[in-house]
């Protein structure tokens, strides 16, 4: 994902509920802030509309 294919937005845990600031890119969803995805260890998300 580079600067230019991402834009910022939110989205929900599915493991453990907890909303989170992320990056948005075509086909992925990665927390600000964190390459290793939510705090709980998982990697699976529901972005916000």
């Amino acid at each position: 994902m580079t600067a230019q294919s991402r834009r910022k937005g939110a989205a929900r845990c599915e493991h453990c509920g907890r909303a989170l600031a992320v990056w948005l890119g075509s086909d992925e969803v990665r927390p600000i802030g964190s390459a290793d995805g939510c705090p709980c260890g998982s990697t699976s998300f529901t972005v916000f509309d």
